[in-house]
């Protein structure tokens, strides 16, 4: 039983594998993008093993798609056969979007950390009840920052026909397991 169970994983291993080589992204991954947020972004807090920025400092940062990656970065989302037109609308929705959304993560940033800086590195640093105002203005600018996320997904949304979100929607959920 143990070759037939060896045999039918490597079969399975084998066609995921020629299925990842045949996909290629619509555009490749905006290296430059990534260096330039890192920079802007600076040090990880204390606390940080690793950073995701801007994304890490949206209220909600994992359950949302990123559907400008999907469609344009992500290595099935050649499968959609957007147009020139709808590549450069979905370029655009990112120039636009995303220098306000970098900007708020950096104001969020260098607000927890203040709290992080007040509260964590003393035994006798601020009382909990001091910060609260500011955990509202962080939670604030963090909802802010979602709702960007929210019209930047609407915007693509309506750039994609319905027949190419829904393939979208195939490789990128497959993708994220």
């Amino acid at each position: 039983m143990k070759p037939i169970a060896t045999i039918a994983t490597i079969i399975t291993s084998t066609l995921l594998l020629s299925t990842l080589a045949i996909a290629k992204p619509n555009l490749p991954p905006p290296v430059e993008d990534f260096v330039k947020m890192e920079k802007m972004a600076g040090p990880a807090g204390a606390f940080t093993t690793k950073e995701n920025f801007p994304k890490d400092y949206f209220l909600i940062p994992k359950n949302l798609p990123y559907l400008v990656g999907m469609t344009l970065y992500d290595p099935s989302s050649s499968n959609l056969g957007l147009s020139k037109e709808q590549i450069e609308a979905i370029l655009k929705i990112k120039k636009e979007l995303m220098a306000s959304a970098a900007e708020k993560a950096l104001i969020v940033k260098k607000l927890e950390l203040e709290v992080v800086e007040r509260i964590s590195f003393k035994h006798d640093g601020a009382k909990a009840k001091d910060l609260y105002p500011k955990i509202d203005e962080i939670a604030k600018l963090k909802a802010e920052l979602t709702k960007i996320h929210l019209d930047c997904i609407e915007k693509v949304k309506a750039v994609l026909t319905p027949k190419q979100f829904e393939e979208m929607l195939d490789y990128g959920i497959v993708n994220m397991f």
